[in-house]
């Protein structure tokens, strides 16, 4: 990872391929989240669900919850994210969460860290649907205003040899993460910047309820107390009658 940045600090650099170490270690031990994740499923997804598909599960750090009680699969469309969850033994595919392989094949399908916000809702929803059974259900969080998408200060990292400082900040409108990587080889005195930057989505309850339902899914539900701040949890049925 560093040795990348060092090398070539002019090439593409982002937390889902070169740093994805840094991706994974900012989301490991994060019980907190990963319980109150828990909660919202266990809040929404029937007795009787069995078969549980994560949209855009990254380094596995819900998958492997999910997988001790359920038939848990993640699909992710970033290989080097995909790596940690394989040495964590989990079942993750590669794939695009907007065109997803399986038909009518879980239960239940979720998606966390506000994936939604990275792809057209409407395309979403459509694999999401598909990929369900008739009765399937679909939960999501998604973010209504940029400071729920990351939050702009600067954050250190150290290891034997090199020292990484992050420096993130948020634009409001479009919403706009842009993240300063500094690089520094410890032995050498070597340094060298790249800079990653994301143009994400926000989304409000009406719109999403009204994509929902556009792409064959009923009793939607958005409870704006379960995302955090400046975000929201949806949830949905796929329709029966829908022929599939």
């Amino acid at each position: 990872m560093c040795e990348a940045i060092l090398s070539d600090p002019d090439g593409e650099h982002s937390l889902y391929t070169t740093l994805a170490p840094l991706y994974a270690r900012l989301k490991a031990g994060d019980d907190e989240t990963l319980d109150a994740r828990r909660r919202i499923l266990d809040a929404r997804l029937p007795a009787d669900v069995s078969r549980v598909l994560e949209l855009g599960c990254g380094v596995g750090e819900l998958l492997a919850r999910l997988s001790a009680r359920y038939d848990a699969v993640g699909v992710d469309s970033y290989p080097r994210l995909l790596a940690f969850a394989a040495v964590r033994s989990l079942n993750a595919v590669l794939g695009d969460v907007t065109r997803l392989p399986f038909r009518g094949a879980f239960d239940a399908a979720c998606s966390f860290d506000y994936r939604v916000a990275s792809v057209p809702l409407a395309e979403f929803c459509e694999a999401a649907r598909t990929s369900l059974r008739p009765g399937g259900i679909l939960v999501f969080d998604a973010p209504s205003d940029a400071r729920a998408v990351d939050a702009s200060g600067v954050e250190t990292f150290r290891n034997g040899r090199y020292h990484l400082e992050r420096a993130v900040d948020v634009a409001r409108d479009p919403v706009v993460v842009r993240s300063d990587y500094r690089v520094t080889d410890r032995r050498t005195g070597e340094t060298a910047v790249t800079t990653e930057r994301r143009r994400l989505r926000t989304y409000d309850p009406k719109g999403v309820r009204r994509v929902l339902r556009e792409a064959g899914f009923e009793d939607a539900e958005v409870c704006v107390d379960a995302g955090g701040d400046g975000a929201f949890v949806a949830s949905a049925v796929r329709a029966v009658e829908t022929g599939e």
